[in-house]
């Protein structure tokens, strides 16, 4: 395995701990790098390569704690700028429904208590 190839995995790696993190560790993060191959519009009997990052995470069934998401762009970055993304809305979404239901609770005389297994 050359350097690129290590640095890239690094990369990866790092990556998925970081989007893990920001999911309090409560979803699987899978990245992959891809490469594409097309003939070229322009020579045309040569072939076209292009790689590209695409990043999934969640529960592809809905029934965990995250949903399924998956973003892809060219650069690492920039698909770990649309996780990221993601991950902060569904969990300004997951804050309102907290809000809601204990506002909820709150009308019945009740209060939330969160059971740890």
């Amino acid at each position: 395995m050359n350097q690129d190839n290590y640095d890239t995995e690094n990369e990866m790696l790092w990556a998925a701990k970081d989007l893990r993190t920001m999911t309090s560790c409560k979803a699987e993060i899978a990245i992959s790098r891809r490469v594409t191959i097309k003939p070229n519009a322009i020579k045309p009997n040569a072939i076209k390569d292009a790689w590209d990052y695409q990043i999934t995470f969640g529960d592809i069934l809905n029934r965990g704690a995250w949903r399924w998401e998956c973003a892809q762009a060219d650069t690492l970055e920039a698909a770990m700028d649309i996780t990221r993304a993601q991950i902060t809305a569904q969990g300004d979404e997951k804050a309102r429904e907290l809000l809601q239901l204990q506002d909820a609770a709150a009308k019945l005389g009740l209060k939330l208590v969160e059971v740890t297994p």
